[in-house]
């Protein structure tokens, strides 16, 4: 899951990181230690964007 090196999205560490992916296509990298956070803010932003979704086909 940490397989490369690169800068933390959140953090802005150099360390191992792993990457999130949103379902709008864009994917940002964490560090071990703010792997929690970052899980649980794009799982957020995925919902979000879903409903966001939703909501526009739904007055199309």
């Amino acid at each position: 899951m940490f397989d490369k090196h690169g800068i933390c999205d959140w953090c802005g560490r150099l360390a191992k990181v792993a990457q999130h992916k949103y379902i709008d296509g864009l994917s940002h990298q964490s560090c071990e230690s703010c792997y929690d956070l970052a899980k649980i803010d794009v799982k957020q932003f995925n919902i979000g964007e879903l409903e966001a979704r939703a909501r526009l086909e739904r007055k199309s």
